[in-house]
């Protein structure tokens, strides 16, 4: 197949700094030029009238298609340059579809797709690379492992929550994968994009005298929220964003209170000792006083850490400095 796009001098310069960077797009030869291209325009977007302009693209592999998002999604053909077809991408709710082929069509949602964890959904049922220029100015690529994304000074790789999937279940094979599903992509696909922090704690084995290490003073009731119903979200992301310490949820996925607090031992305090700020050091000893809870902390810095046992058995890196 002849190439569809000819790279000029920026866009190898871009292949080559993410070269440099440790990343590697996706996709055929052909594929990864188009890629360039896409991720080249929106990292550098035009300006009109003082506006910096968003954007979003899809770039289709092979035979894949966006109809396996059911009615989510209306495509119309786009008989144009592309230069004029990128004017019709919001990169919220419309998108420049475009493949190896040179076929070009525009992808209408019939809903905002903006928060990561909707891209990341698309991206694993089509198999489709997602370029997107946030309304924060931030560049991102959404592939098969992870998001690709420029932090201002280089390119940075963040696996996929599925991509922990394995070693966490592996970690907690106690717990039900649907949960540990759930928890995860709220933690790295929600929160942790938005450096926003939170603990939350998985009881296993509820047992009615544990109630004493919980101090509930400031707790807060949750609505008959689940974190495997991936509707509930945007509700756990909002209230996460303004409430500190603990969350309590079930293994059912229910989520209880939060705003909870957690009290530690004289004996977990003087067991664990950690480099790490208080979220962390809480969680750490709550789960060694507590041997049937697991705790899942989300930093503000981006990384996400399980706890058990009072020790770290799994991290999943979020967004580093």
């Amino acid at each position: 197949m002849t190439r569809v796009v000819e790279l000029t001098r920026a866009h190898e310069r871009l292949r080559e700094e993410l070269e440099d960077d440790g990343v590697t797009l996706p996709g055929t030869p052909e594929e990864v030029d188009l890629l360039l291209t896409e991720l080249e325009y929106a990292w550098r977007p035009p300006i009109h009238e003082n506006r910096t302009m968003l954007y979003g693209s899809f770039v289709l592999p092979g035979e894949r298609s966006l109809v396996k998002i059911d009615n989510l999604v209306e495509l119309l053909d786009l008989d144009m340059p592309i230069e004029q077809a990128r004017r019709f991408s919001d990169g919220r709710s419309s998108f420049v579809v475009r493949r190896a082929d040179g076929s070009t069509q525009l992808a209408c949602f019939r809903r905002t797709i903006q928060y990561e964890a909707d891209l990341a959904e698309i991206e694993q049922s089509t198999g489709a690379a997602i370029v997107q220029r946030t309304v924060m100015g931030v560049t991102r690529v959404f592939t098969p492992t992870g998001v690709v994304e420029w932090n201002g000074h280089r390119w940075l790789h963040r696996p996929s929550a599925r991509v922990y999937l394995s070693s966490v279940r592996a970690a907690v094979p106690e717990a039900p994968a649907r949960l540990l599903e759930g928890l995860l992509e709220l933690a790295v696909h929600w929160l942790s994009p938005a450096h926003i922090g939170a603990t939350f704690l998985l009881d296993l084995d509820p047992q009615d005298h544990d109630d004493h290490g919980l101090d509930l003073t400031a707790a807060l009731p949750s609505p008959n929220l689940s974190v495997m119903s991936r509707h509930h979200y945007p509700a756990l992301f909002a209230v996460l964003a303004q409430t500190d310490l603990a969350t309590l949820v079930a293994s059912n996925g229910d989520v209880g209170a939060l705003g909870v607090g957690l009290r530690s031992s004289v004996d977990s305090e003087a067991a664990i000792h950690l480099e790490a700020g208080m979220r962390h050091r809480s969680a750490a000893r709550y789960t060694w006083d507590h041997d049937h809870t697991v705790a899942f902390v989300v930093s503000e810095d981006g990384p996400v850490t399980l706890f058990r046992h009072g020790q770290p058995i799994a991290v999943c890196l979020g967004i580093p400095d």
